[in-house]
């Protein structure tokens, strides 16, 4: 039959001897490292996912991690803006309690004082009415030595009606 082709038996055998070696040779030297580089390179990739997925998971806790610190960062802020809008309110307040209390405390001086001034002024003007009912009664005797007695009735009714009813201004 392998004569039939044209073909020895001895030279299909040698054919077949040179195949199987071929494939042998080319398996044990080509064939196997190059499955090892597939092995290898699917290993390298499959890795490169694992380290891949790995990094993705520790930036999505450093992100969580972050957000959680921006959270807290801007709640502090709002509490710290909080505070201190208290703080001012009670800082106006306390301000406009001792504006108010200086401002009674200056209008009680200055009743004070006029009510001093006022008094002062009545002294005054009394001792002044009475120095001129005593220069009118001067002159008054001076013309009359007669009716002494009923001149210093007078002069003490005037000076009593001028302490009485106050000067009007």
């Amino acid at each position: 039959m392998v004569e039939a082709l044209g073909l020895s038996l001895t030279q299909f055998l040698f054919y077949l001897i040179n195949f199987l070696l071929l494939i042998g040779i080319l398996g044990k030297f080509l064939y196997k490292p190059f499955i090892n580089m597939l092995d290898s390179r699917t290993q390298s990739i499959k890795d490169a996912f694992d380290s891949a997925e790995a990094t993705n998971k520790k930036a999505d806790e450093k992100l969580e991690n972050y957000n959680r610190r921006i959270a807290k960062v801007e709640a502090e802020g709002t509490e710290i803006i909080r505070e201190s809008k208290a703080q001012a309110d009670q800082q106006a307040k306390k301000i406009i309690d001792e504006a108010n209390a200086k401002a009674l405390q200056l209008k009680q001086n200055a009743e004070r004082d006029i009510e001093r001034d006022r008094a002062r002024a009545l002294a005054d003007m009394r001792t002044e009415v009475t120095t001129l009912a005593m220069m009118a009664a001067a002159k008054i005797m001076e013309k009359d030595l007669e009716q002494t007695g009923a001149q210093e009735q007078i002069v003490d009714q005037i000076i009593k009606e001028a302490g009485t009813q106050g000067w009007q201004n």
